[in-house]
């Protein structure tokens, strides 16, 4: 007799033979029709599907993100010409938008980082976190934060290997395969020490407590997430570690389970476990909103880059005064350096009749501290010098006057003609002569002597200039052969009467040059002496070639110790004389 089992067990072989002959062997019926038309079908439902499933639960991002991430990479490596062509619209937006979130975190961060280290605070901090034996950084975090994931490790559970791990720092320096193996190890121990009293099962580590972290681990089927804490961990931690485990074990499910010990397939796990890194500051009402310390490290180096500034703008105008001594007649600005407001570097060239750069600093009420003059004198023909020089020409002949139009000087008077000659003489080394601007078509002889001749008179000039050259003497320091600026007028005044003395010789088929003997007195060695009476005499040479005075006119000499009586500062001087050529025959002045 059957029995109901029996029935039970010919009713499901019945119906299994039924479903074969309908679907087939192994269902391949329905999966030939299902292979046959599955794009078709597919291709209906797949954007349904999509977004069904993403907004069921989220998974879509976080499948497609690390495949979407290696196409972009896979584009940039082989397509940059035309990824950055299609890109190119929004690049000044993006720019813009990331330099000002830059500078805004930027001015977050440095408050922060004033308020933590050049404070009471900052130094109480630090002292603690030395005698906690920590980081400083550490105890800051613990001090700015109610609590911050600082690391988070994937560990598979069997073989207790670390299959990825994410930090809050770029630069991963924690050793994560000691730490998972370490972890394992614990876990393992309280496993393997501590059975339930119910049913036997092992016991499974939930969180573990340090000096620096607190340890929350969220054990799977297949893999654990373990979350290293700095302060008090909130139920969203836990939240979230139990999210991102479900997510891995259901995207990952095939890659655990046949795990081999290569954690390459995890690799794209890491933005799953970044969403793990949570951090909730710590709420300061007295610096929330006002940066206090951020400004005033703004304002300091505002108020630093508006000194330097300033400076730079005094510089300039510094310098465009001193440009305007180029507007001087009778200077010419070669170079200007200035380096600050209180040292200037001048190099110029200067005519003697022009105005002194002290003077024209006084006029100007510039003070310098540190002025370097570098000058070289020169002759200028600029009409202010040309009427100053006539001025003090005209000086010395009342007989005679003056007046100037169109930059032409017209004189007038009675003169006897030695005077006359002398005057013109003056006037031409001046600059002024009859063939450019000098006009003396009123000027009148008065009558002289029968007697006298031309040749006479330009004698009688030329003997004059003689006596006039041979009285000028340079008088020296001690042991010094430097020209100060009074025997400077001197020897400006020498080259006039040169000049006028050479303008006169040619009158009298005459070739004369001028002779400079130097002297020492008696004081010191004597081969000492005589050096410095030659370089004393080259000195005043080279001033007097740099007026304009031909070298080869100038004959230097120097006599080392002399006595004489009748010349002051002990025979510390420069004497002149004069040497001409007369009948064939070399003469000097008496």
């Amino acid at each position: 007799m059957k029995t109901s089992g029996d029935n039970v067990s010919t009713e499901a072989q019945q119906l299994a033979q039924l479903r074969s002959i309908i679907m087939g062997k192994g269902y391949s019926e329905v999966t030939d029709v299902v292979k046959k038309n599955a794009r078709h079908i597919i291709s209906a439902q797949i954007s349904e599907a999509l977004h069904d499933r993403q907004k069921s639960d989220q998974s879509i991002n976080k499948v497609l993100q690390p495949l979407l991430e290696e196409t972009v990479s896979h584009s940039v490596a082989h397509n940059k010409e035309k990824l950055v062509s299609a890109l190119y619209p929004l690049m000044g937006s993006l720019i813009r938008k990331s330099v000002a979130a830059f500078l805004s975190d930027l001015m977050t961060r440095t408050n922060q980082l004033l308020e933590s280290s050049f404070t009471l605070k900052g130094i109480k901090w630090r002292i603690q976190a030395w005698h906690a034996g920590i980081s400083y950084a550490q105890y800051v975090a613990a001090q700015t934060f109610i609590y911050r994931v600082e690391h988070v490790f994937l560990i598979h559970k069997e073989t207790g290997l670390l299959l990825n791990y994410v930090s809050q720092k770029s630069n991963k320096n924690t050793d994560a395969d000691l730490i998972s193996a370490m972890l394992t190890a614990i876990n393992d121990f309280v496993s393997d020490s501590f059975l339930s009293d119910s049913d036997g099962a092992k016991q499974q580590l939930e969180t573990i407590t340090t000096n620096n972290f607190n340890l929350l681990i969220k054990p799977g089927p297949e893999a654990l997430v373990v979350a290293a804490i700095i302060g008090t961990p909130s139920p969203q931690i836990n939240e979230q570690l139990q999210i991102t485990l479900e997510d891995i074990h259901r995207l990952y499910t095939e890659e655990l389970t046949q795990f081999d010990g290569d954690d390459q397939p995890f690799a794209h796990t890491t933005s799953l476990l970044k969403d793990c890194l949570l951090a909730e500051q710590k709420t300061s009402a007295k610096h929330q909103h006002f940066p206090l310390y951020a400004w005033l490290f703004v304002a300091t180096l505002t108020l630093l880059l508006v000194v330097k500034l300033t400076s730079i703008w005094q510089q300039k105008q510094l310098a465009n005064t001193l440009a305007l001594l180029s507007d001087e007649p009778g200077v010419v600005v070669k170079q200007l350096s200035v380096i600050n407001s209180n040292e200037v570097i001048i190099d110029i060239l200067r005519d003697p009749d022009a105005i002194t750069i002290n003077s024209w600093l006084q006029q100007h009420q510039l003070s310098i501290e540190n002025l370097t003059i570098k000058q070289a004198l020169y002759r200028s023909w600029e009409p202010q010098l040309l009427t100053k020089r006539a001025s003090e020409i005209l000086t010395r002949y009342p007989e005679v006057t003056s007046s100037w139009q169109d930059n032409q000087l017209n004189i007038s008077g009675a003169v006897m003609f030695t005077r006359r000659e002398k005057l013109l003489t003056e006037l031409a080394i001046a600059g002024l002569s009859t063939e450019k601007n000098l006009n003396t078509n009123r000027l009148t002889l008065l009558k002289t002597p029968v007697n006298n001749n031309n040749q006479s008179i330009n004698k009688q000039i030329f003997d004059d200039l003689v006596g006039q050259i041979a009285a000028i003497q340079l008088s020296f320091a001690v042991a010094s052969a430097e020209i100060d600026a009074q025997m400077q007028q001197k020897i400006n005044k020498l080259m006039h009467l040169f000049t006028q003395l050479n303008f006169q010789a040619n009158k009298l088929n005459l070739k004369a040059g001028i002779l400079i003997m130097g002297f020492s007195d008696s004081s010191g060695n004597r081969e000492a002496n005589e050096v410095l009476s030659r370089l004393r005499a080259r000195n005043t040479a080279n001033q007097l070639t740099q007026l304009g005075i031909a070298r080869e006119l100038i004959y230097v000499t120097g006599l080392g110790e002399i006595d004489i009586n009748e010349v002051e500062a002990k025979s510390r001087k420069v004497l002149f004389n004069i040497i001409y050529v007369t009948n064939g025959k070399l003469a000097a002045s008496k």
